[in-house]
């Protein structure tokens, strides 16, 4: 998706067909949580788009199935030998210019490759950056105690807490401190869950600079070498090898 779509204002012409552009998010939507999550922002974008398309968002969307068609062959590969489990979350603050709502991202990593990852649009308004990458953080905290759970019942317990990167000191200053400020006290609730879980052994924050936090594909459109750069990190392959 081209990188300033969120930040353009859309004047094209509503969509005179809005089922096809439907069927076809619908479709991408299964693509992008199965197998690609190079492009589970895009797709995500998209289907916010479903009430009322116009002609830029069936362009955008021609434009996503383009990519797909140009990298067809592209897989997630699991490497036996890879590491244990590890999280990314980012977000981007206030990046949909029309309700200044943040997007979450975030994603988990097994043996190399992505086992689960989201791309969703945040369900109240942040105050700054810093409240914005902790509602992703909490999200991802969630899907990471239902991860363990899951590997556990699979006979692959994680020993000790789970890395979870993460690219905002602040954020992570937040989690670990022990006073409560009055710009950060309406986000209580979340706070002590993500302490209870750092507290309790199942994740262990860790600062990741933003040049190499995977999770940033998953929260707004990227250039074609970030892009790239991010997919390899997420495990996906070609048929030929790394992608380059």
């Amino acid at each position: 998706m081209d990188e300033g779509f969120l930040k353009v204002e859309d004047t094209s012409a509503a969509l005179a067909d809005e089922t096809k552009y439907r069927s076809l998010v619908g479709a991408l939507l299964y693509i992008s949580v199965c197998a690609r999550p190079d492009i589970a922002v895009s797709t995500a974008i998209l289907g916010r788009k479903v009430s009322a398309p116009t002609d830029a968002c069936w362009m955008a969307a021609k434009r996503v199935v383009r990519y797909l068609k140009a990298t067809k062959h592209w897989r997630l590969v699991y490497s036996g030998s890879g590491g244990g489990l590890i999280g990314y979350t980012d977000a981007d603050w206030a990046g949909d210019a029309s309700s200044r709502k943040s997007t979450t991202g975030y994603v988990f990593c097994y043996a190399n490759g992505a086992i689960s990852w989201a791309s969703r649009k945040q369900a109240c308004v942040t105050l700054s950056s810093m409240e914005s990458e902790y509602v992703a953080l909490s999200e991802a905290t969630q899907e990471l105690v239902w991860l363990r759970r899951l590997m556990d019942e699979m006979g692959e317990r994680e020993e000790g807490p789970t890395k979870v990167m993460e690219d905002n000191q602040s954020c992570i200053t937040f989690v670990n401190s022990e006073r409560i400020s009055r710009r950060s006290k309406h986000i209580e609730t979340k706070e002590r869950f993500v302490k209870q879980q750092c507290e309790l052994g199942v994740l262990k924050l860790e600062y990741c600079p933003t040049e190499h936090m995977v999770a940033d594909v998953l929260t707004k459109p990227l250039g074609t070498t970030k892009q790239r750069k991010f997919s390899r990190m997420l495990g996906l392959i070609t048929d030929r090898g790394a992608i380059r």
